[in-house]
């Protein structure tokens, strides 16, 4: 098994995940559409690439990462197109050759702004037009189709269009799925690194999505985390012992595979050079993962393209100060909010986006906050804070 790090983990680099894989085909095979819930980092895509490359029989799973799309027209786009490109109509072939047969005698001239004209002339608005296709297609496979990054495609589209589009596109979705007919040949699936329930509810939005099936993707265990860590040193071929071990996954406290991986791969750097691996070794691997800015930055421009400018500036000095000070408590937080002239529903908004997105929790008390990773805290200290 690779240390991949950043980046989602396939094949014999995926790192099983049994117990979420069994909550997702169960929902499937109950006739469910999913959101997938977890902050970013915590293994989302690497799932669904696994149900990609290992489908239950009578599924064909296609994953389309739909994070650049800023208006319905391209979100529509980028759908379509993975569902005509090459590399999926050809991986049929060894599918189902039923499903090959179907897909290739349909024609779409153009997707445009107002839908999508077929080979026959008909032009469709977006979703009579996706509607069209799955009937057309009468296959004897159900298709699962993962959405990545809906939650930000979202967002874009209330950002570069306005809050009617996106409601559209969302009523477009729950229509789809109320459609019994449709759902017996397509589960949609939806995931993304910032909560799509906030960024509805900001348009009032909420009943467009309250019939997904909510499925989380929680941290490892520290058994699991445990068997990762093992699994890592044995593949660089780095001796570790318990007690090391304990004092890797004590530190980095929030387990989720990235931040395992990210100082295993520093430590390897370090044992590379100095052949021994003790507590010193696993502080200074910590240090240096700390500089590299590839690994941490999307934390904070997620916030500067997702939120307003008061909501941004009070997440930021939030995030600051419990940086600073370790925990913070809800009425210093609403003291910050005041200062940028947010009321308490909207600072508890951001808040509630921060707990979801994966920065902070008040796991211990409901009025403190803390940072879910010591390391992202220690990096936001020092390359945001101060």
């Amino acid at each position: 098994m690779k240390n991949i790090v950043g980046q989602a983990a396939r094949s014999a680099n995926f790192w099983d995940r049994p117990y979420e894989l069994e909550d997702i085909w169960e929902a499937i095979d109950n006739g469910s559409h999913i959101l997938l819930c977890a902050p970013r980092r915590v293994g989302k895509t690497s799932i669904m690439y696994k149900i990609v490359d290992e489908p239950k029989a009578n599924y064909i799973p296609i994953y389309i990462d739909t994070e650049s799309a800023d208006s319905e027209a391209e979100f529509w786009s980028k759908v379509f197109n993975a569902l005509m490109e090459e590399d999926f109509i050809a991986s049929l072939k060894t599918k189902t050759k039923n499903f090959w047969d179907k897909i290739k005698s349909i024609k779409i001239a153009s997707i445009t702004m107002d839908g999508v004209e077929f080979g026959d002339g008909k032009m469709l608005d977006h979703k009579q037009a996706f509607h069209r296709l799955i009937k057309d297609l009468d296959h004897d496979k159900k298709l699962i189709i993962m959405i990545d990054e809906f939650a930000q495609t979202i967002e874009n589209i209330i950002k570069y269009e306005e809050p009617k589009n996106a409601i559209s596109l969302l009523k477009a979705h729950r229509e789809l799925r109320q459609d019994q007919k449709f759902s017996q040949k397509v589960t949609f699936i939806y995931a993304g690194s910032i909560g799509l329930e906030s960024v509805v509810s900001k348009i009032d939005a909420i009943k467009h999505i309250n019939d997904l099936n909510n499925i989380k993707v929680p941290p490892l265990t520290p058994p699991e985390a445990e068997k990762f860590t093992i699994a890592l040193f044995q593949s660089a071929e780095i001796k570790i012992n318990q007690t090391d071990i304990d004092y890797l996954l004590t530190t980095i406290h929030w387990l989720i595979p990235f931040y395992i991986q990210l100082i295993t791969q520093e430590i390897k750097k370090i044992y590379r050079r100095e052949q021994k691996l003790d507590q010193t070794v696993i502080d200074q691997a910590i240090h240096n993962a700390l500089d590299n800015r590839n690994h941490f930055e999307s934390w904070q421009s997620k916030l500067k393209t997702a939120l307003g400018k008061n909501e941004y500036l009070f997440s930021k000095e939030v995030l600051n100060a419990i940086s600073n000070q370790k925990e913070t408590n809800l009425l210093d937080i609403m003291n910050i909010a005041s200062k940028h002239n947010l009321d308490g529903n909207e600072a508890k908004d951001c808040l509630h986006s921060l707990i979801y997105d994966g920065y902070i929790n008040n796991n211990d008390n409901n009025k403190t906050y803390q940072f879910n990773s010591p390391i992202l805290r220690m990096w936001w200290n020092k390359n945001v804070a101060n």
